[in-house]
């Protein structure tokens, strides 16, 4: 392959031949240099043709990241912009991401790389890796669910998330770790008493060491760049009793509440261990609600806010105008007051309806996105679900094998893609 810049002063390549036009200044802002725009483009059109990932290939991300006001900033202090995909299911009841029994963890992160993401937020249940005590698991996880992936078989669910986050960051994509549940299962609704970061079954103290277990295994590693610490806090019945998250009042009473609180301490500690992260800390009533975090931050370093946003969280008809005034009320207003940034952690939508994906809330999360330069990670990658068992109601709420409606993979073999909706992704990178 060839590589050539066209002209000292114009942002134009030739790869093999063919002419690129590259936005003025991209390779400046997002790889710091034309040395490493080329050798990513090298890395990238390298994975989009092998059957495995290209290792040594150029980082995505030049981490480890920082934020600096409303923006992340990598190693040389260019911006940087996160876009990328979740991987889901070791939250889920057979505590391994999904589909490794269909195709070896090296290619699904070659998949993500030639897509032109560079991050994947990682799913996992405080019960993927130990019992409500504290205790690590040690049971092997479910070898039907490792077929395509043999040299997995005989580890603990905890060792294969870990061997998954080494492939994502072996193919330069940067990981994100999040906490989604804390006994796993289907996600999320009041009735599943997991809005909080305890409760009846798991003490708080479970969250803290399972979350500093996670840290001191990837400390000094560059490419695990951050932690999403609570999936979508939301109101839990504990004890008999409804507890409803809050943000800045103190920790009082029998049900602590406060979130900006428990963010605070819980990325203290892990600061500790692992000081070069980021700490991405979501908004109340399902990550859509920031309003008080200008007001109230949370305290320390290197804090990303976190969104998440659907379709079924406006109001049907909605316009264009009442929605980016919605969007930036309830925490577009951290970019655009230059306090923070903001990560929007889940969005998506039906991938098999063009209309879905073009028309409607989408195309108003598309614009919103664009205009405010938030950062995103799309749920989710799987061609198809995984079962899920909904906690504490034992409702089955997901069966293995069923379309994944909003997957970025497609087909029973997870070898197809939703090429639509990433090129409409990938307009937003």
């Amino acid at each position: 392959m060839v590589v050539q810049r066209v002209g000292a002063q114009e942002d134009r390549i030739r790869v093999s031949g063919s002419l690129m036009f590259i936005k003025p200044g991209f390779a400046g802002v997002r790889f710091g240099s034309w040395s490493r725009l080329v050798r990513w483009i090298v890395c990238r059109q390298a994975a989009r043709r092998a059957s495995r990932v290209i290792l040594g290939c150029m980082p995505l991300v030049h981490a480890p990241l920082s934020v600096r006001n409303a923006r992340i900033v990598d190693t040389a202090a260019n911006p940087v912009r996160l876009a990328g995909v979740n991987w889901g299911g070791a939250h889920q009841d057979g505590l391994v991401p999904a589909g490794l029994d269909k195709l070896h963890r090296d290619e699904i992160a070659r998949r993500i790389v030639g897509w032109g993401l560079n991050h994947v937020r990682l799913t996992f249940a405080l019960g993927t890796f130990v019992n409500s005590n504290g205790s690590l698991k040690t049971g092997p996880a479910d070898t039907a669910r490792l077929a395509a992936n043999p040299d997995l078989a005989g580890l603990t669910p905890w060792a294969v998330y870990q061997a998954v986050t080494e492939s994502l960051t072996a193919a330069g994509l940067g990981v994100i770790p999040n906490c989604h549940l804390l006994y796993p299962g289907w996600c999320c609704s009041d009735g599943d008493c997991n809005g909080l970061w305890y409760n009846d079954n798991w003490p708080s103290s479970a969250f803290t060491s399972t979350w500093l277990m996670v840290a001191q295994r990837f400390a000094g590693h560059p490419l695990v760049i951050g932690y999403d610490l609570k999936n979508e806090p939301r109101p839990a019945t504990i004890s008999g009793t409804k507890v409803t998250p809050t943000w800045g009042t103190g920790n009082t009473g029998a049900h602590p509440t406060d979130f900006q609180q428990l963010y605070g301490s819980t990325a203290a500690r892990i600061r500790a261990a692992d000081p070069a992260k980021l700490f991405f800390c979501e908004g109340l009533d399902y990550a859509a609600d920031l309003t008080r975090a200008g007001a109230h931050p949370v305290t320390g370093s290197n804090v990303v806010y976190s969104m998440h946003d659907y379709s079924w969280f406006h109001p049907s008809g909605q316009s264009q105008a009442d929605y980016f005034a919605s969007m930036d009320s309830h925490g577009g207003y951290l970019v655009t007051q230059g306090i923070a940034p903001l990560w929007i952690g889940e969005f998506g939508t039906d991938t098999g309806t063009r209309a879905a994906m073009t028309t409607g809330w989408m195309a108003q999360f598309r614009a919103w996105a664009q205009a405010r330069s938030v950062h995103w990670c799309w749920w989710q990658l799987s061609a198809q679900a995984v079962k899920g068992t909904e906690p504490r109601t034992n409702a089955v709420k997901a069966a293995d094998g069923t379309r994944e409606a909003f997957g970025l993979l497609a087909g029973q073999d997870w070898k197809g893609s939703q090429s639509e909706m990433i090129a409409l992704l990938q307009a937003m990178t």
